[in-house]
């Protein structure tokens, strides 16, 4: 006997659907657990740097170093177990977003860069988690200004690399921008799920996710500005990472109040992620 008619063929298709519907729930999670642990690792990096601005104690820290303080509190190695494991998953939710399209940026000009955007930071958070796992076996870790400044040397060895790094300076610069406009422009709540908010939730979230945005994108632009600088000389040592534009900020007048200010925006940019993790529009 035929097939019936009316049964419709089990195809590859909606098989893959199946399983991404069944799966759905556990990327949700995953991603929502990997803006915990952003949070975290900058609130840390911004009470760390806060410390340097009011001399209290320390210098200036990276994402690396951030890990590092962690590690060495009561209960540390098992917090940086689950911090990696969530770093691992906003990086996977990054790759998502850049395949899958969850937030319909598009094929044109703009949602490619977008596109790419989102790879560029899961790069960023799957060399925290590779941290992460060296800090937690005892392996040598590179600050975030040398080991920019030794990816910047391999580059410039290579034909077309000091213009590779003059347009990734570019880009990260054009990308801060970008930031500023859609935190001032309150652009960025709309991700947020308005109705399952309360008013003070919802207000507050506006304000502290500007500030954090801001301060962020003002260290992006810092880090662009010498990427273009170390493209122009030729020079890896003018690559700066989160370290070295943390200490830029200190170097100008009144750098203790600046550095404190953006300190303050990058703490406040952590707990902003912690009102993402639980009121961000996620559907993959």
């Amino acid at each position: 006997m035929g097939e019936s008619p009316f049964v419709k063929k089990d195809t590859f298709g909606r098989k893959l659907h199946r399983l991404k519907e069944r799966t759905k729930p556990f990327v949700v999670r995953f991603s929502r657990f990997g803006h915990v642990a952003q949070g975290v690792v900058y609130f840390i990096i911004g009470i760390l740097a806060i410390q340097t601005a009011f001399g209290l104690k320390g210098d200036l820290v990276t994402s690396q170093g951030a890990l590092h303080t962690i590690a060495k509190q009561p209960f540390g190695f098992l917090i940086l177990i689950v911090l990696a494991v969530g770093l691992s998953g906003y990086a996977f939710w990054q790759i998502i977003s850049a395949i899958l399209d969850p937030h319909h940026v598009g094929h044109g000009v703009k949602g490619v860069f977008t596109r790419l955007g989102y790879l560029v930071v899961a790069t960023f958070y799957i060399s925290l988690c590779v941290s992460s796992v060296k800090i937690l076996l005892h392996a040598h870790v590179h600050t975030s200004g040398k080991h920019y400044q030794t990816v910047s040397a391999k580059l410039l060895s290579y034909p077309f690399g000091q213009t590779i790094i003059a347009l990734t300076g570019i880009g990260i610069i054009i990308f801060g921008i970008g930031q500023v406009y859609w935190a001032l422009s309150g652009r960025f709540l709309k991700k947020l799920k308005k109705n399952e908010m309360s008013k003070e939730e919802w207000r507050w979230s506006g304000h502290i996710g500007k500030v954090g945005i801001i301060a962020r994108s003002i260290v992006f632009g810092i880090i662009g500005f010498f990427l273009i600088r170390t493209a122009l000389q030729a020079d890896p040592d003018e690559t700066k990472g989160l370290d070295g534009a943390l200490a830029e900020v200190a170097q100008r007048p009144f750098g203790s109040v600046l550095l404190a200010i953006v300190s303050i925006g990058l703490m406040a940019y952590g707990v902003y992620m912690f009102a993402e993790s639980r009121y961000k529009r996620i559907d993959p």
